[in-house]
């Protein structure tokens, strides 16, 4: 009878959670829930578009869909769920257990290269695009840093030495190791390039207009170099988002904060504080979620009661109450003072 009396407390107080009709429709916290694999290349794009429709990105297993994962967007109750990437990243076994809690959509392409360039398409990006070495992590995390849109593509350096070259008549080249006679490639002439000591290979070039690059290899086939390794990286509130390859779903928390992020182990200004997050691609993905959830409620009732510590609670004891676990949120006071004010200046 003691717990009885507690529960209908709770559902009494002023920031009770929200209460559901039987027979409705369960409500969705976000519209869009964008899955990847646990590998970083499709997650880091797919944070762009999870960025422009207002959702949240989880990874998980390529042929197994994670008990955590699966518990969250059963909490979550998106209207849709995107898959970005081939069947070979996520199976049509986890496709399929996606169904069962929204509309299943697949944006993909036989390569990364592909999949980045239907999912730029897909939001027509206002950022300048650069175009990165779609196998350098370290690369990709410099350009997102400086706010620019990453586009894949692949390089590949070769010594002359080792590989043979045969030029043809239909204006393709293509490249042979010299040793084991076995085939690498058949390119556009435009492609290749031949330079003393180095034979440079440009592949799956995206069909899209880019004039940057962050790769020196890359601006020897007509592209700017920007350098920048030499930028300094720092925010308002002196707060940065630390990235590695287990964590590339923190790109999009950086986007929602306006917050530089910092490749893991890079030394940064002094002053400057570095939020982390678990070496993990599942659970990290997870407390970004989470994080980007509590933002979300926490706005929408500061904007009512204009009490931040208030909204900030009541955010989190209501997306508690629809299983949401809401104790990995993790985001510091300061920078979400921060974001809140940025937040309402714009409207």
């Amino acid at each position: 009878m003691k717990g009885r009396y507690i529960f209908i407390f709770l559902l009494l107080l002023p920031w009770s959670v929200e209460g559901l009709v039987i027979g409705e429709e369960k409500p969705s916290l976000v519209d869009t829930v964008v899955i990847t694999n646990n590998n970083w290349p499709d997650c880091i794009i797919a944070t762009e578009y999870a960025y422009k429709v207002n959702g949240v990105i989880l990874q998980t297993d390529s042929d197994y869909l994670d008990p955590s994962i699966e518990s969250l967007i059963e909490a979550i109750a998106p209207k849709r769920i995107v898959i970005v990437g081939g069947p070979l990243a996520v199976s049509y076994s986890v496709e399929e257990k996606l169904r069962e809690y929204g509309d299943v959509i697949r944006i993909w392409g036989p390569t990364r290269v592909e999949t980045s360039e239907k999912i730029l398409k897909r939001i027509n990006s206002e950022k300048e695009m650069v175009l990165v070495n779609g196998t350098n992590f370290r690369e990709i995390v410099e350009v997102i840093s400086q706010g620019y849109t990453p586009v894949y593509c692949f390089i590949n350096v070769y010594n002359p030495n080792d590989v043979v070259r045969i030029y043809r008549d239909d204006g393709t080249v293509e490249l042979y190791y010299f040793k084991s006679r076995r085939l690498i490639g058949r390119y556009d002439r435009e492609y290749v390039l031949e330079l003393p000591g180095e034979i440079l290979v440009l592949s799956r070039c995206p069909d899209m207009d880019i004039k940057f690059t962050n790769n020196r290899y890359i601006s020897k086939f007509g592209y700017k170099l920007l350098d920048l390794e030499n930028t300094s990286l720092s925010s308002d509130c002196k707060y940065l988002v630390e990235v590695n390859k287990n964590t590339p779903s923190v790109v999009l928390l950086s986007k929602h904060l306006k917050m530089p992020i910092v490749y893991d182990g890079t030394k940064t200004l002094s002053g400057d504080h570095v939020i982390t997050f678990e070496n993990d691609p599942v659970d990290s993905s997870i407390t970004v979620a989470v994080d980007i959830l509590v933002l979300k409620r926490t706005v929408e009732l500061y904007s009512k009661n204009n009490d931040l510590k208030q909204s900030l609670y009541e955010a989190k004891t209501q997306l508690w109450s629809k299983n949401i676990p809401v104790e990995k949120y993790n985001i510091p006071y300061s920078c979400l003072e921060e974001y809140i004010d940025k937040k309402l200046t714009k409207r």
